[in-house]
C-alpha cells in the first residue's frame, strides 16, 4: 500500500484536545484570524493582512493538496487554531518534514507537544514512514521545545536562506527515527 492511501486513511483523527482534519473553505475566517497577527507566526510566513489573500494563500498551500495537511481543529470551541504538515514527504525512504503552528494565545499549554505526538505516531505505525525531521529557526525555542518533547533530537545547526524573506538565518535540524520513538511514552499520555 502506498504511503499516499495510508495518509488518505488518515486524513481525520483526534486526539485529547483536537480533531484533525483537512481544511476546508469555510476554515478562512479562522485562519485570516491566525495569520493578520505577527504574533501568532513569527517564524511561518509574512503577515497577511488582507483577507483575500489570506484565504487564497490557505487554499493553495492547505487545500489544493489535502494529504498530509491538518486543521487542527478546538474540540471546545470548534475553532481551527493552528495546522501540522508532512512536507517534502519521500515515498521511497520513507520521510517527511513535520511543520506546525498555533495560534499564539494557546501556546505553553502542551497542545502542540499533543498533536505531534499522536501525528508521530501515527506517522510511525500507521503511514509507515520511518524518520521524521522538524526544521526551526534558531531563535523559536518554543519549536525547538515542542520537538525534544516529542521525542526529537537535534542532528544539525546550520545557516540557509529562508524561503519567504530570503534573508540568510541560522537553523535547527532535528530528526526522530521510528526505531527511537519511545512507543511508552505515547502509550502513557494517551
Amino acid at each position: 500500500m502506498t504511503l499516499w492511501i495510508q495518509l488518505a486513511k488518515f486524513a481525520c483523527f483526534e486526539t485529547d484536545h483536537f480533531v484533525l482534519r483537512p481544511f476546508s473553505y469555510e476554515d478562512g475566517e479562522d485562519f485570516y484570524t491566525i495569520v493578520s497577527h505577527a504574533e501568532n507566526l513569527p517564524f511561518i510566513f509574512p503577515v497577511l493582512k488582507d483577507k483575500e489573500i489570506a484565504v487564497a494563500t490557505m487554499v493553495e498551500k492547505f487545500i489544493r493538496s489535502p494529504l498530509g495537511n491538518w486543521a487542527l481543529i478546538e474540540k471546545n470551541s470548534g475553532r481551527m487554531i493552528g495546522a501540522l504538515c508532512l512536507e517534502k514527504l519521500d515515498e521511497h525512504l520513507r520521510t517527511a518534514e513535520l511543520s506546525y503552528f498555533l495560534k499564539k494565545d494557546h501556546w505553553g499549554q502542551g497542545l502542540m507537544t499533543e498533536a505531534v505526538r499522536n501525528l508521530v505516531y501515527l506517522s510511525f505505525y500507521k503511514v509507515g514512514l520511518k524518520e521524521l525531521v522538524i526544521i526551526t529557526h534558531e531563535e523559536n525555542v518554543a519549536s525547538q521545545r515542542v520537538a525534544r518533547k516529542a521525542g526529537f533530537v537535534q542532528i544539525n545547526h546550520y545557516r540557509g536562506s529562508d524561503r519567504y524573506s530570503h534573508k540568510m538565518r541560522n537553523y535547527l535540524k532535528f530528526s526522530l527515527k521510528k526505531a527511537d520513538f519511545n512507543l511508552e511514552m505515547y502509550e502513557e499520555n494517551q
